[in-house]
Parts: C-alpha cells; sequence; structure tokens
C-alpha cells in the first residue's frame, strides 16, 4: 500500500473530488450562485462585537466592491432582538462571489441612541466588519446563494 507521505493518494482524492464536483456540469446541470446571504451580530460593548447584550432596531448595510464601478451598497438589514442580522441580495455582474474572503464589508453608522446602547453612544464614525465565506451554499428563492458571516467591527472614522 502506497504512503501518505508521497503523494500518490492525495492527488487520487483530489482527482475523485473533481470528478464529484464536476458531475453535475457533465450532466448540462449549472451550480451557478444567485446571491450572497450574511450573518451577523452587534452587541452593545465598546467594540460592538459579541459576546454581550445583542442591540436591536440598529440599520445595517452591506457594501461590496463591484468591478468596474467601484463600492456599492447592495443590501441593508435591520438587527432582532438579539443584535442578529441577515443580508440576502442577488448575485450581480462584477460581484465575484465563491472566495473565502468577499470584496464586502458590513457597516453600522455611529453614534447609537443611548437609548439602545449607551457604550456606542459616545463614538462617532462607521463600524465595519469585513465578510467572510462560511464554505457553504444555502437554497433561497434566488437559488443557490453563498453563506457568509461578518468577522469583527473596527471603528473606521474616529
Amino acid at each position: 500500500m502506497a504512503s501518505y507521505n508521497n503523494g500518490v493518494p492525495a492527488f487520487f482524492l483530489v482527482a475523485f473530488l473533481f470528478v464529484v464536483a464536476s458531475t453535475p456540469l457533465a450532466n448540462g446541470q449549472s451550480l451557478t450562485l444567485r446571491g450572497l446571504t450574511v450573518n451577523g451580530s452587534l452587541c452593545c460593548t465598546p467594540s460592538a462585537n459579541c459576546p454581550g447584550q445583542g442591540v436591536s432596531g440598529v440599520p445595517v448595510s452591506l457594501n461590496c466592491t463591484i468591478l468596474g464601478v467601484g463600492a456599492r451598497v447592495l443590501g441593508t438589514g435591520v438587527t432582532n432582538v438579539n443584535g442578529s442580522f441577515n443580508i440576502t441580495v442577488p448575485a450581480i455582474t462584477g460581484l465575484i462571489l465563491g472566495l473565502p474572503m468577499l470584496p464586502c464589508v458590513v457597516t453600522v453608522q455611529l453614534p447609537l441612541s443611548p437609548v439602545v446602547c449607551p457604550v456606542l453612544n459616545a463614538t462617532t464614525g462607521i463600524l465595519a466588519a469585513t465578510v467572510n465565506s462560511v464554505g457553504t451554499l444555502l437554497t433561497s428563492t434566488l437559488g443557490l446563494v453563498q453563506a457568509a458571516t461578518i468577522g469583527a467591527f473596527i471603528n473606521v472614522r474616529a
């Protein structure tokens, strides 16, 4: 039996995965991504990152860089009672999907209301978090969409 150190079994594993992944294409089916869904949370902490008490009712925006166009707001959402949000947008020409790190950020305008989050009331600027693929595809009303989550928020304009 061949050793795993000589690379032969790895080659066969890669070849097998290629065949399995390309089978729908060989049968005339397409695996085109039809959109992007981004999940995240906003908490009432000095950095706005969780864990902590979720902040509800806060508008969030999904901003992406489109090839040949530049940065655009593709979608918006509002945090729920737990501080979580979900933004789903259709694929558009120039938005490259399928990458581990997408050319997008989620933003929140500061300051927040003192009633909603006193900690983030005295802070000005814009909170921004990168959008990262979680490596799964979801079926939605749009078809197959890439699932993503956010990284840590940072204040990009203090």
